[in-house]
This record gives C-alpha cells, sequence and structure tokens, in this order.
C-alpha cells in the first residue's frame, strides 16, 4: 500500500489539527439556547442560510423543498429564497418571495442582507447567472427583480456570498478569484460616485487562509465582521468566526472562534445577528431537528436582553395618583 500523495497526507495533518482544535474549544462551552423555529419555517427538506433585519421583524432564508422546484442530478430540489414575517413573536408560516427570485428549473439563494433589510443579496445558478452576485431592493413585501453587480464584483471564477455595510458604501464579498490566499477568500469594495463598485481588495492574511473563507457578515456599526473559515482554529469544516475593526491599526484584530456548540465538526456556514448582540440565527444539523438542516434561533445568554421603560402617572378609585417607572 502507497503511502499517499503530497495532497493526501496534507489533509491528514488538517483533519488531526481540526481534532486538537475541538479538544480545546470543547473544554470551554459557551453558554447558548437554540430555538428550533419550527414548522412554520422548517421543512424535512434542506432549510438554510437565514438572514433577517436587525428588528428581526422578517426572515429570509433557502429552501430546496418539493414545491415549485424540480429535483437536480444531485438528487435534491433546487433552492428557491422564502420569506417569513414576525407577528406577536411569533414566525409566521413562511411562503416562497416570488418570482422577481425564484425559478422552478434554478437555483436561487439569498447570500446577504443590508442591517435595515431593505438591500438583499441573492447568488443565482439559473438561466441569467451563474455563480454570481446580484443586489435586489425591498420595499414593505414587495422584491424587486435584483441586478448583476459590476465585473469588479462578478469575475470569470465564483463569487459565492457577500454583505454590504449600513451605508451602503462597502461590500464584502467572496472569491475565488486568482491573486488570493487560497481557495475562496473575502474581498472589500467600495461604492464610486458614479455608483459603481470600485476594484476589490483582498482583506488580508489576519481573515483570509490557504483554506476557504466565505459568508462575511458586518454588523450594524461596521466594526464586527463574522465569517466562516476552514483555516484559523476551525473543529472541522467551516466554522464561524468574529473579527472587531481597529482604528488604531487600520485594520482586523482580535480574530476568535465563536466557540462550541454553535461550532461543531459538520460545516458552520453563516450566522445572522440583530442589533443588540443577543440573538442570533443559523442553520445546523441537531437531533431535535425535522430531517435535515433547520433554522434555529440562538440566545446568547450572557448578553442581557433589551428592556422596555415606561414611566407614567396612574389613579385609583380614591383619586389618589400614584408616578410608576
Amino acid at each position: 500500500m502507497g503511502l499517499g500523495t503530497e495532497d493526501n497526507l496534507a489533509d491528514v495533518d488538517l483533519e488531526i489539527e481540526y481534532c486538537y482544535n475541538a479538544k480545546e474549544i470543547i473544554k470551554f462551552p459557551i453558554d447558548f439556547t437554540f430555538e428550533n423555529l419550527e414548522k412554520n419555517i422548517n421543512s424535512q427538506f434542506p432549510d438554510y442560510y437565514p438572514f433577517i433585519s436587525n428588528d428581526e421583524s422578517f426572515l429570509l432564508y433557502n429552501t430546496r423543498r418539493d414545491e415549485n422546484s424540480k429535483m437536480a442530478v444531485s438528487g435534491q430540489y433546487m433552492s428557491n429564497v422564502y420569506v417569513s414575517y414576525e407577528k406577536d413573536g411569533k414566525w409566521l408560516k413562511s411562503k416562497s418571495i416570488g418570482e422577481n427570485i425564484n425559478s422552478v428549473g434554478g437555483d436561487e439563494e439569498i447570500v446577504g442582507c443590508s442591517a435595515d433589510g431593505n438591500t438583499l443579496i441573492y447568488n443565482f445558478d439559473n438561466n441569467i447567472g451563474f455563480g454570481d452576485i446580484f443586489i435586489g431592493p425591498k420595499e414593505g413585501s414587495s422584491f424587486f427583480t435584483p441586478i448583476k453587480l459590476n465585473q469588479n464584483i462578478n469575475s470569470r471564477e465564483g463569487e459565492i456570498s457577500a454583505s454590504i455595510s449600513p451605508d451602503g458604501k462597502t461590500l464584502y464579498f467572496t472569491s475565488n478569484r486568482p491573486g488570493g490566499y487560497g481557495g475562496m477568500d473575502i474581498y472589500r469594495a467600495v461604492k464610486l460616485p458614479n455608483g459603481e463598485w470600485s476594484q476589490a481588495y483582498n482583506l488580508g492574511k489576519n481573515i483570509n487562509t490557504q483554506f476557504d473563507e466565505d459568508f462575511p457578515t458586518i454588523s450594524k456599526d461596521g466594526k464586527t465582521l463574522y465569517f466562516s473559515s476552514k483555516g484559523h482554529t476551525s473543529m472541522g469544516g467551516y466554522d464561524i468566526f468574529k473579527t472587531m475593526w481597529s482604528d488604531s491599526t487600520n485594520g482586523w484584530v482580535n480574530l476568535k472562534n465563536v466557540g462550541y456548540p454553535i461550532n461543531t465538526s459538520d460545516d458552520n456556514m453563516n450566522l445572522c445577528m440583530e442589533d443588540q448582540g443577543r440573538y442570533g440565527y443559523i442553520s445546523a444539523l441537531r437531533k431535535e431537528g425535522m430531517g435535515d438542516l433547520d433554522i434555529y434561533r440562538v440566545v446568547f445568554n450572557t448578553v442581557e436582553p433589551k428592556y422596555t421603560l415606561i414611566t407614567g402617572l396612574i389613579s385609583s378609585s380614591d383619586n389618589v395618583i400614584k408616578k410608576i417607572t
């Protein structure tokens, strides 16, 4: 029996490193609570890549269910984008966002969302795009036809996911174009005065590795970047990481694995946070799920919930007026 190729041996070394990382990270589990979003959102088919507006008023995600979709050669149904709206603290039954985005015979995926939820980012593999990034506006419950971004963003290679800054002027996206550190890398482009996107710049070796990086998500204040990576201190496959912007160094610093049990030895691809940092949305394979990848709301229990302060006057039948806070 041969000893294997150089690539085989490198893969073995990587798997061993994943095991060492996992042993250390599992020693210090983070205090999370997982909430399965149940049958109004999830199905027996893959439901994945959730995105929310910062106020959690609506949820967008991808699904490969047997509704208005053909089966691909892979044996899975084509992906469509679904939406659900929040009412009285509950998610309403989700539905297709419509023919401006979804088709019967192609793969359409939501891969990014602005903080206010009004700018949506898609990746298409259909008759109008192949591995390209599109941006489309949302107004109320209307989803408008997206536009393919220019060649500074969409190259001859693959572009998978993206995130746009709250002011709409900076785009973070992933690409495997030549000149990167290896596999998919995260790039940055800015909007020019003419409305077009500038030349893209690699975020550098503090973020990108020789392995794949994907699903950048920028926070509401533009200071925290979440992304997934097969490198750094991954426990296996993709793990989710976060890093902070430093004005003093003019770069991204304090990169860390967001921790177990959000990250596991499976692929953990994207984490979408609401603006207070207590709640996030992920897709995961868990034993309480409905059959495949499900959408979960995760509660960061160490982050205090936001409270509403009510101040006013009350009166009783004996005309005693009291102030309450």
